[in-house]
C-alpha cells in the first residue's frame, strides 16, 4: 500500500461524500490519508447542501475500502454521490447524483 497523500488536485475524482459534521469529515480524512487512498477535501457544494459544510472526494474503485475504514473508525457519513463532469453552454458543468444515504445517523 502507498503512502497516504492528500490530493493535489490533478487526479479524476469520481465520488463525493457528505458527514454528520466538520469533524467527522476531518476524521474520515485523516483515515483515509493514513491508509493510502488518494482523498481531496472541499466545501459542500451548495447543489447539494445549503448548509456550512465539508465533504471529501474520492476516486472510483476506492469507495468500498473508504466506507469499511470509516465503519472500523466509526465515523458519521451522511450521504455518498457520484460525481460526474457534463459540457454545459458555458463549459464544464459538475453533476451530483444521489447514490447511497447512511441511514444509522
Amino acid at each position: 500500500m502507498t503512502a497516504g497523500v492528500k490530493s493535489s488536485g490533478t487526479e479524476h475524482y469520481d465520488w463525493l461524500i457528505s458527514f454528520a459534521s466538520v469533524h467527522q469529515a476531518i476524521k474520515a480524512e485523516k483515515i483515509l490519508v493514513q491508509a493510502g487512498i488518494k482523498v481531496t477535501a472541499m466545501p459542500t457544494p451548495r447543489e447539494i447542501d445549503i448548509s456550512c459544510g465539508q465533504c471529501l472526494l474520492i476516486a472510483a474503485g476506492d469507495e468500498a475500502a473508504a466506507f469499511k475504514l470509516f465503519a472500523a473508525g466509526q465515523v458519521r457519513w451522511a450521504k455518498l454521490y457520484r460525481r460526474t463532469l457534463a459540457q454545459g453552454p458555458g463549459g464544464p458543468v459538475k453533476i451530483y447524483e444521489r447514490v447511497s444515504e447512511n441511514t444509522q445517523l
